[in-house]
């Protein structure tokens, strides 16, 4: 196999640590004389990308979302990088849903919250989700007493947030829910309140610590626990860089993350810095969010005289809508993300978001499409049916039919699936 391209590696730098449009692939792979020098000057650009702020406007006056797209437009945007990136992962794995919270004002100061901590401190996270409102109410937890607890946030806590499977017993997951008993969320205003009534009031037993434990004291158990570093550390690497850690590297990043008193920039430096993150290309399906994104930018702003509209809703289709997970275990990665649905929903959105497109130009379509893809590993068999597909056109004069015919092939191709 030949030695990949700039233009290769900086692709998948930005697949994996950002939101790349074929702009983004150009500033740093044209005229590199070093693949591996491109690549890492993107490495660096998408580590140091600035926060957004999530839109002011997002919540209209009677509550419903105006500006879904929102999130979508900071996805998309010229600068978005690993915070922008890690912003979703967080909502990924603190999945909480709309459709029980019901509020979408308490949606978006969670979203607030994960920009805060994206790429910040996991301790300082952990700490702020066990008593968000938003999470309070979508796991029942807002409400319950020491005389009735309800053992949901403990239980996800620990197994999904934390720990795993395995680091904790059902007693622990009954002493957590008495020590994350006795709080209240005021609906309108999401003000958090304990009600020392109906709070813990003796000696629990978590993990271990023995104690009058609060939230903080359910977190400090948790984090002094090896599995809470190699948990956060795996999942992080998997993300980032589409394969699940060895034993001996996720006790190695484990490490890492436990010994920067759980700072992630430490971490994510030592994922993205290693020889396996720019070999691992193409080795993973892409999620709906980015390949959405990706064919937004790739279909780009629209010929003059036409209206944008990206579409958001087709997320929905896509299954992937944000705040709308379909579990508490968030978006299962996988092979679900190729299947034939997918394809077809997929499909459809191009046909008709390409109507406003403006037409790809250049002597040469086929490698001007896939450039507009921002796809640079391509197979001979995706290049092949963008030739045809191009010879089949020769001669129309329509060239926005055929600009969306080829795009229409490039954005549906296995290399655009994959991220």
């Amino acid at each position: 196999m030949a030695d990949p391209t700039a233009a290769a590696l900086v692709a998948h730098v930005l697949r994996r640590l950002g939101f790349p449009s074929d702009a983004q692939v150009a500033s740093f792979a044209d005229g590199a004389t070093d693949p591996h020098a491109a690549a890492s000057a993107a490495i660096d650009w998408a580590l140091d990308a600035k926060p957004r702020p999530i839109a002011p406007d997002a919540v209209g006056d009677g509550g419903e979302d105006v500006t879904l797209k929102g999130w979508v437009d900071n996805m998309r945007s010229p600068d978005a990088g690993l915070h922008e990136k890690m912003t979703w992962f967080w909502h990924g794995l603190f999945a909480t849903s709309s459709d029980k919270v019901g509020n979408l004002a308490l949606m978006h100061a969670q979203q607030r919250l994960f920009r805060t901590h994206a790429v910040g401190n996991y301790a300082t996270l952990l700490r702020a989700i066990v008593r968000d409102p938003a999470m309070l109410l979508y796991l029942d937890a807002a409400g319950s007493s020491v005389e009735a607890p309800n053992e949901n946030l403990a239980r996800e806590v620990t197994e999904l947030f934390s720990l795993g499977r395995g680091a904790y017993t059902e007693a622990d997951v009954k002493a957590g829910a008495l020590a994350l008993a006795g709080w209240d969320v005021d609906y309108d205003t999401g003000k958090v309140t304990r009600v020392p009534a109906v709070s813990l009031g003796g000696e629990v037993v978590f993990l271990g610590r023995r104690g009058r434990l609060d939230q903080d004291g359910v977190v400090d158990a948790i984090l002094q626990r090896l599995e809470c570093g190699v948990f956060v550390a795996s999942k992080i690497h998997t993300y980032l860089v589409g394969v699940e850690p060895t034993a001996t590297r996720a006790a190695e990043l484990g490490s890492v993350l436990r010994g920067s008193k759980y700072e992630l920039r430490p971490l994510i430096d030592a994922i993205v810095r290693h020889d396996n993150f720019l070999r691992a290309r193409m080795n993973r399906p892409r999620f709906a969010i980015e390949w959405f994104i990706a064919a937004v930018l790739a279909i780009g702003p629209p010929r003059e005289g036409e209206q944008e509209d990206i579409g958001v809703w087709t997320l929905d289709d896509l299954d992937q809508l944000p705040y709308r997970p379909p579990n508490v275990a968030g978006w299962p990665p996988g092979a679900k993300w190729l299947g034939a649905g997918q394809q077809l929903t997929r499909s459809a959105y191009v046909w008709d978001a390409s109507l406003r497109m403006r037409p790809i130009e250049g002597r040469d379509l086929v490698a001007a499409t896939l450039r507009r893809a921002a796809i640079h590993d391509v197979s001979p068999a995706t290049r092949a049916a963008l030739q045809d597909a191009s010879l089949a056109s020769a001669g129309s004069a329509d060239a926005l039919s055929v600009s969306r015919r080829l795009l229409a092939d490039a954005l549906c191709s296995p290399e655009f699936a994959l991220a």
